[in-house]
């Protein structure tokens, strides 16, 4: 290293150089040694320094801080002086951003199957399904759907019935303009529509699950769960069979739901 330069660091870190005064015996003849000031061979080190003197003032800066701490605890209480932060609360979300976005992720998760049955010219039937149902909870369904439709006063199904399913979402890239829930209720209009000028059906009973809020979302007085659609037949909504055969006390409730259908079927007979 350049001589004038290592002697700069040497100062820089107030480390001091030792040059003999006296020739000493057989030694060559030092130079004349005339270093310039530090920051003039090495810039850099100016800036060190003035780093170092900050730590420096910072440290005395500290020092005297807690000396004035430790006279303040050795102060009476009475003549101590409190200084009080005040504590910055975490911010909460909303309760109704929450809820917001629960009910946009149910939105986005319908999906159901629906299973439609001819009955005759006066009723037809729609049964929502379990996504994961068994064979034989398929037929326990169907043997208490016949229970209801004789104790309707109809003959009920055919030995082998024939059901045409319905289910949402639809395939083939479906463009959607308004909210799931909306999209679904044109839709099984539209497939009601469909069998309505074929089977020519006056009633419509509807065993439903999650279904039930997308058929009486349009009109708040349609969770009466019977009124006439503006397709020209009355609707019937009602709980759907799997329900009632996990919680028996439930049939209870459809025999109410069923009283208006009843007086139409027996008053049309």
């Amino acid at each position: 290293m350049n001589e004038r330069k290592r002697q700069a660091y040497l100062e820089a870190m107030d480390i001091q150089t030792y040059f003999p005064r006296q020739q000493l015996p057989g030694a060559k003849p030092s130079p004349l040694y005339d270093f310039p000031a530090v920051s003039s061979v090495v810039p850099e080190l100016a800036e060190s320094n003035q780093v170092m003197t900050a730590i420096s003032a910072q440290s005395e800066r500290k020092a005297n801080g807690l000396a004035a701490v430790e006279e303040l605890r050795a102060r009476p209480p009475a003549a101590r002086k409190a200084t009080v932060t005040p504590i910055r609360q975490p911010t909460e979300v909303p309760e109704s951003a929450n809820e917001s976005d629960s009910a946009l992720e149910q939105e986005n998760s319908l999906s159901f199957t629906l299973r439609y049955y001819r009955i005759n010219e006066r009723l037809a039937v729609l049964d929502e399904v379990p996504e994961q149902g068994s064979r034989q909870l398929s037929k326990e369904s169907l043997t208490l759907m016949q229970a209801i439709l004789k104790a309707l006063g109809q003959d009920g199904l055919e030995p082998n019935p024939q059901a045409e399913e319905f289910s949402w979402p639809l395939q083939g890239g479906y463009s959607m303009k308004n909210t799931p829930r909306i999209e679904a209720a044109k839709a099984i209009s539209g497939f009601l529509q469909m069998r309505k000028e074929t089977d020519g059906f006056t009633n419509l009973l509807v065993f439903a699950g999650q279904v039930e809020d997308v058929l009486l979302q349009v009109d708040a007085s349609k969770s009466a769960r019977d009124f006439e659609s503006s397709k020209g037949y009355f609707i019937t909504v009602t709980h759907s069979l799997a329900s009632m055969l996990a919680v028996s006390t439930l049939k209870r409730d459809v025999w109410q739901h069923l009283q208006a259908l009843r007086k139409r079927i027996d008053s049309s007979s």
